[in-house]
Protein backbone atom coordinates (compact mmCIF):
# COMPACT_ATOMS: atom_id res chain seq x y z
CA UNK A 1 0.00 0.00 0.00
CA UNK A 2 1.60 3.84 -1.07
CA UNK A 3 2.13 5.99 2.02
CA UNK A 4 1.28 9.67 2.34
CA UNK A 5 3.78 11.82 3.06
CA UNK A 6 3.65 15.04 5.48
CA UNK A 7 2.75 17.21 2.67
CA UNK A 8 -0.25 15.03 1.42
CA UNK A 9 0.96 13.23 -1.27
CA UNK A 10 1.16 9.99 -1.89
CA UNK A 11 4.69 8.09 -2.58
CA UNK A 12 6.23 5.10 -4.28
CA UNK A 13 9.01 4.42 -1.65
CA UNK A 14 8.36 4.62 1.95
CA UNK A 15 10.68 7.60 3.49
CA UNK A 16 12.03 5.94 6.43
CA UNK A 17 11.90 8.06 9.98
CA UNK A 18 15.01 9.88 9.45
CA UNK A 19 13.87 11.20 6.39
CA UNK A 20 10.85 11.85 7.67
CA UNK A 21 12.26 13.69 10.59
CA UNK A 22 14.30 16.00 8.06
CA UNK A 23 11.37 16.92 6.03
CA UNK A 24 9.63 17.66 8.46
CA UNK A 25 12.43 19.96 10.63
CA UNK A 26 13.15 21.37 6.85
CA UNK A 27 9.49 22.51 7.03
CA UNK A 28 10.43 24.62 10.32
CA UNK A 29 11.80 27.43 8.12
CA UNK A 30 8.39 27.90 5.96
CA UNK A 31 6.51 27.57 8.29
CA UNK A 32 8.25 30.31 10.53
CA UNK A 33 8.56 32.40 7.22
CA UNK A 34 4.70 32.00 6.14
CA UNK A 35 3.31 35.61 5.67
CA UNK A 36 -0.67 34.16 6.32
CA UNK A 37 -2.16 36.73 8.61
CA UNK A 38 -3.31 34.73 12.00
CA UNK A 39 -7.34 34.90 12.64
CA UNK A 40 -8.38 38.43 14.47
CA UNK A 41 -9.07 37.07 18.27
CA UNK A 42 -12.14 38.12 19.78
CA UNK A 43 -11.94 40.62 21.89
CA UNK A 44 -13.62 38.76 24.68
CA UNK A 45 -13.42 35.14 23.96
CA UNK A 46 -16.40 32.61 25.61
CA UNK A 47 -15.66 31.08 28.76
CA UNK A 48 -15.20 27.70 28.84
CA UNK A 49 -17.71 25.66 30.32
CA UNK A 50 -17.17 25.09 33.89
CA UNK A 51 -15.55 21.74 35.22
CA UNK A 52 -16.91 19.92 37.83
CA UNK A 53 -14.07 19.38 40.97
CA UNK A 54 -12.87 16.17 41.27
CA UNK A 55 -14.92 14.12 44.41
CA UNK A 56 -12.92 15.31 47.48
CA UNK A 57 -10.95 12.10 49.18
CA UNK A 58 -11.95 11.63 53.00
CA UNK A 59 -9.01 13.21 54.67
CA UNK A 60 -8.70 10.13 57.34
CA UNK A 61 -8.44 7.83 54.09
CA UNK A 62 -6.30 10.30 52.79
CA UNK A 63 -4.15 10.63 55.77
CA UNK A 64 -4.03 6.84 56.29
CA UNK A 65 -2.93 5.88 52.69
CA UNK A 66 -0.14 8.58 53.01
CA UNK A 67 1.33 6.78 56.44
CA UNK A 68 1.25 3.68 54.46
CA UNK A 69 3.31 5.52 51.41
CA UNK A 70 0.86 4.42 49.05
CA UNK A 71 -1.13 7.39 48.16
CA UNK A 72 0.31 10.83 46.82
CA UNK A 73 -1.26 14.42 45.98
CA UNK A 74 -0.57 16.43 43.15
CA UNK A 75 -1.47 19.57 43.21
CA UNK A 76 -3.86 20.18 39.73
CA UNK A 77 -3.36 24.04 40.05
CA UNK A 78 0.43 24.13 40.47
CA UNK A 79 0.55 21.35 37.17
CA UNK A 80 -1.44 23.58 35.03
CA UNK A 81 0.58 26.53 35.99
CA UNK A 82 3.39 24.17 34.69
CA UNK A 83 1.42 23.44 31.52
CA UNK A 84 0.80 20.13 32.43
CA UNK A 85 -2.53 18.79 31.57
CA UNK A 86 -4.83 17.73 34.77
CA UNK A 87 -8.74 16.42 34.46
CA UNK A 88 -9.45 19.95 34.99
CA UNK A 89 -8.21 21.42 32.01
CA UNK A 90 -9.94 23.47 29.49
CA UNK A 91 -9.92 21.95 25.77
CA UNK A 92 -7.09 22.92 24.26
CA UNK A 93 -4.69 22.52 21.17
CA UNK A 94 -2.12 20.43 23.29
CA UNK A 95 -5.00 18.06 24.42
CA UNK A 96 -6.02 17.36 20.82
CA UNK A 97 -2.08 16.60 20.01
CA UNK A 98 -1.93 14.36 22.74
CA UNK A 99 -4.91 12.92 22.24
CA UNK A 100 -3.55 12.09 18.63
CA UNK A 101 0.04 10.66 20.25
CA UNK A 102 -1.80 8.59 21.95
CA UNK A 103 -4.06 7.17 19.68
CA UNK A 104 -2.17 4.81 17.72
CA UNK A 105 -0.34 3.68 20.82
CA UNK A 106 -3.33 2.63 22.63
CA UNK A 107 -4.69 0.79 19.39
CA UNK A 108 -1.67 -1.15 19.73
CA UNK A 109 -1.83 -1.89 23.60
CA UNK A 110 -5.01 -2.83 23.29
CA UNK A 111 -4.33 -5.31 20.44
CA UNK A 112 -2.02 -6.52 22.50
CA UNK A 113 -4.12 -7.42 25.71
CA UNK A 114 -5.26 -10.81 23.44
CA UNK A 115 -1.46 -11.21 22.77
CA UNK A 116 0.38 -9.93 25.82
CA UNK A 117 4.16 -11.30 24.05
CA UNK A 118 3.59 -8.09 22.07
CA UNK A 119 3.83 -6.30 25.75
CA UNK A 120 1.83 -3.06 23.98
CA UNK A 121 0.76 -1.67 27.05
CA UNK A 122 4.56 -1.10 27.80
CA UNK A 123 5.73 1.75 26.66
CA UNK A 124 8.95 3.64 26.97
CA UNK A 125 9.84 7.24 26.56
CA UNK A 126 13.23 8.52 25.59
CA UNK A 127 14.74 11.11 23.75
CA UNK A 128 18.36 11.09 21.42
CA UNK A 129 20.10 13.69 23.69
CA UNK A 130 19.27 15.84 26.83
CA UNK A 131 16.76 18.66 26.82
CA UNK A 132 14.00 17.99 24.25
CA UNK A 133 11.38 17.66 26.55
CA UNK A 134 11.25 13.93 27.04
CA UNK A 135 9.47 13.75 30.45
CA UNK A 136 7.71 16.84 29.72
CA UNK A 137 6.32 14.50 27.43
CA UNK A 138 5.44 11.50 28.89
CA UNK A 139 3.67 13.51 31.72
CA UNK A 140 1.37 14.55 29.37
CA UNK A 141 1.22 11.13 27.82
CA UNK A 142 0.26 9.36 30.86
CA UNK A 143 -2.43 12.39 32.00
CA UNK A 144 -4.27 12.16 28.65
CA UNK A 145 -4.28 8.46 28.73
CA UNK A 146 -6.03 8.37 32.30
CA UNK A 147 -8.66 10.43 30.97
CA UNK A 148 -9.47 6.70 29.36
CA UNK A 149 -12.59 5.25 30.44
CA UNK A 150 -11.29 1.80 30.52
CA UNK A 151 -7.67 2.13 31.02
CA UNK A 152 -5.32 2.49 33.91
CA UNK A 153 -2.25 4.15 33.76
CA UNK A 154 1.02 3.34 35.65
CA UNK A 155 3.89 6.35 35.14
CA UNK A 156 7.31 5.09 36.05
CA UNK A 157 10.32 6.90 36.69
CA UNK A 158 13.06 4.91 35.22
CA UNK A 159 15.59 7.95 34.67
CA UNK A 160 17.86 6.68 37.02
CA UNK A 161 21.02 8.55 36.13
CA UNK A 162 18.66 11.55 36.23
CA UNK A 163 15.40 11.62 38.17
CA UNK A 164 12.64 14.06 37.53
CA UNK A 165 9.28 12.98 37.63
CA UNK A 166 9.31 13.67 41.25
CA UNK A 167 10.02 17.06 41.01
CA UNK A 168 7.63 17.63 37.57
CA UNK A 169 5.00 16.10 39.53
CA UNK A 170 6.10 18.31 42.64
CA UNK A 171 5.94 15.56 44.98
CA UNK A 172 8.43 13.81 47.24
CA UNK A 173 11.24 11.18 46.28
CA UNK A 174 10.44 7.84 48.48
CA UNK A 175 10.46 3.71 48.07
CA UNK A 176 10.95 3.32 43.95
CA UNK A 177 12.01 1.37 40.77
CA UNK A 178 15.48 1.38 42.59
CA UNK A 179 14.60 -0.23 45.35
CA UNK A 180 12.27 -2.88 43.85
CA UNK A 181 14.81 -3.76 41.87
CA UNK A 182 17.98 -4.16 44.34
CA UNK A 183 15.44 -6.13 47.00
CA UNK A 184 13.77 -8.66 45.88
CA UNK A 185 12.20 -8.89 49.14
CA UNK A 186 9.78 -6.04 48.03
CA UNK A 187 6.40 -6.05 46.37
CA UNK A 188 5.34 -3.56 43.45
CA UNK A 189 2.55 -2.84 45.60
CA UNK A 190 4.73 -1.45 47.98
CA UNK A 191 6.17 1.15 45.90
CA UNK A 192 3.22 1.94 43.87
CA UNK A 193 2.05 5.34 45.17
CA UNK A 194 -1.83 6.26 43.96
CA UNK A 195 -2.48 9.55 43.17
CA UNK A 196 -6.25 12.00 43.49
CA UNK A 197 -5.92 11.49 39.58
CA UNK A 198 -8.53 8.74 38.95
CA UNK A 199 -6.80 5.91 36.77
CA UNK A 200 -2.98 7.84 37.28
CA UNK A 201 -0.46 5.72 39.75
CA UNK A 202 2.77 6.15 40.33
CA UNK A 203 6.35 4.65 40.61
CA UNK A 204 9.09 7.44 41.22
CA UNK A 205 12.89 6.66 40.68
CA UNK A 206 13.70 5.55 44.47
CA UNK A 207 16.96 6.73 46.07
CA UNK A 208 20.09 7.53 43.88
CA UNK A 209 22.11 4.31 42.32
CA UNK A 210 25.23 4.48 40.27
CA UNK A 211 24.52 1.33 38.40
CA UNK A 212 21.56 1.56 36.30
CA UNK A 213 21.92 0.08 33.73
CA UNK A 214 22.77 -2.91 35.36
CA UNK A 215 19.72 -2.59 37.39
CA UNK A 216 17.56 -2.50 34.52
CA UNK A 217 19.63 -5.61 32.60
CA UNK A 218 19.05 -7.60 35.32
CA UNK A 219 16.65 -10.62 35.42
CA UNK A 220 14.96 -9.07 38.51
CA UNK A 221 14.31 -6.22 36.70
CA UNK A 222 12.62 -8.49 33.25
CA UNK A 223 10.36 -10.21 36.22
CA UNK A 224 9.77 -7.25 37.67
CA UNK A 225 8.57 -5.98 34.11
CA UNK A 226 6.87 -9.07 33.15
CA UNK A 227 4.79 -8.94 36.64
CA UNK A 228 3.29 -5.28 35.94
CA UNK A 229 2.01 -6.51 32.70
CA UNK A 230 0.97 -9.38 34.15
CA UNK A 231 -1.05 -8.40 37.09
CA UNK A 232 -2.72 -5.56 35.50
CA UNK A 233 -3.52 -6.15 32.22
CA UNK A 234 -5.97 -3.11 31.95
CA UNK A 235 -3.23 -0.66 32.56
CA UNK A 236 -0.53 1.31 30.67
CA UNK A 237 2.74 1.24 31.83
CA UNK A 238 4.64 4.59 30.68
CA UNK A 239 8.78 4.60 31.64
CA UNK A 240 10.46 7.63 31.53
CA UNK A 241 13.86 6.97 30.74
CA UNK A 242 17.34 8.17 30.06
CA UNK A 243 18.21 9.91 26.99
CA UNK A 244 19.17 6.83 25.01
CA UNK A 245 22.56 8.77 23.83
CA UNK A 246 23.32 9.84 27.23
CA UNK A 247 23.44 6.44 28.84
CA UNK A 248 22.70 2.91 28.42
CA UNK A 249 19.87 2.40 30.81
CA UNK A 250 16.76 3.16 27.84
CA UNK A 251 19.38 0.93 25.55
CA UNK A 252 18.77 -2.01 28.48
CA UNK A 253 14.75 -1.23 28.62
CA UNK A 254 14.16 -0.97 25.32
CA UNK A 255 14.46 -4.95 25.02
CA UNK A 256 11.48 -5.51 27.48
CA UNK A 257 8.85 -3.02 26.31
CA UNK A 258 6.65 -3.38 23.14
CA UNK A 259 6.63 0.27 21.95
CA UNK A 260 9.15 3.41 22.37
CA UNK A 261 8.66 6.95 21.86
CA UNK A 262 11.70 8.69 19.98
CA UNK A 263 11.85 12.23 21.27
CA UNK A 264 13.06 14.42 18.13
CA UNK A 265 13.23 18.38 19.17
CA UNK A 266 12.39 20.64 15.92
CA UNK A 267 15.65 22.73 14.48
CA UNK A 268 17.98 20.90 17.06
CA UNK A 269 18.25 17.48 16.73
CA UNK A 270 20.51 16.32 13.78
CA UNK A 271 20.36 13.70 11.31
CA UNK A 272 23.04 11.46 12.83
CA UNK A 273 22.01 11.75 16.38
CA UNK A 274 18.73 10.10 15.16
CA UNK A 275 19.86 7.37 13.36
CA UNK A 276 22.45 6.68 16.35
CA UNK A 277 18.97 6.55 18.51
CA UNK A 278 17.25 4.49 16.22
CA UNK A 279 20.07 1.95 15.97
CA UNK A 280 20.05 1.52 19.76
CA UNK A 281 16.36 0.91 19.99
CA UNK A 282 16.42 -1.37 16.94
CA UNK A 283 15.64 -4.08 19.86
CA UNK A 284 12.21 -2.85 20.11
CA UNK A 285 9.77 -3.72 17.19
CA UNK A 286 8.03 -0.66 17.50
CA UNK A 287 9.09 2.82 17.23
CA UNK A 288 7.11 5.77 17.51
CA UNK A 289 9.10 9.40 16.31
CA UNK A 290 7.34 12.47 18.24
CA UNK A 291 8.71 15.53 16.83
CA UNK A 292 8.51 18.08 19.57
CA UNK A 293 8.76 22.15 20.20
CA UNK A 294 7.76 22.98 16.02
CA UNK A 295 7.03 26.05 15.53
CA UNK A 296 3.94 27.32 14.11
CA UNK A 297 3.16 30.77 12.21
CA UNK A 298 1.94 32.06 15.40
CA UNK A 299 5.22 31.87 17.03
CA UNK A 300 4.37 29.21 19.95
CA UNK A 301 6.12 26.04 20.42
CA UNK A 302 3.53 23.18 20.74
CA UNK A 303 4.69 19.12 21.03
CA UNK A 304 3.65 17.51 18.21
CA UNK A 305 2.67 14.31 16.98
CA UNK A 306 4.81 13.17 13.67
CA UNK A 307 6.10 9.94 12.85
CA UNK A 308 5.19 6.56 12.32
CA UNK A 309 5.81 2.91 13.68
CA UNK A 310 8.98 1.23 12.73
CA UNK A 311 9.25 -2.19 12.49
CA UNK A 312 7.72 -5.33 10.66
CA UNK A 313 4.60 -6.27 13.34
CA UNK A 314 3.30 -2.64 13.10
CA UNK A 315 4.07 -2.65 8.76
CA UNK A 316 1.31 -5.31 8.49
CA UNK A 317 -1.10 -3.78 11.23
Amino acid sequence: MSDIDNEGQVAGRRPSLVERAAQALSNQAGDAASTTPARKQPSKPMAAPRMPALPKIDEAVEAEAQKAGKFVHLNLDALTARHVLTPRGERSRMAEEYRSIKRPLLQYARASFKKPELKGNLIMVTSAIPGEGKTFTTVNLAMSIAKERDLNVLLIDADLSRPSLASRLGIEESLGLTDLLEDPSLDVSQVLQRTNIRNLSLITAGRPHTMGTELLASRRAETVINELARRYPDRIILFDTSPIQATNEGGALASEVGQVILIVEAERTTEMEIKGALEMLSVCPNVMLLLNKTKTRFGRYYGTYYGTYYGQDAEQA
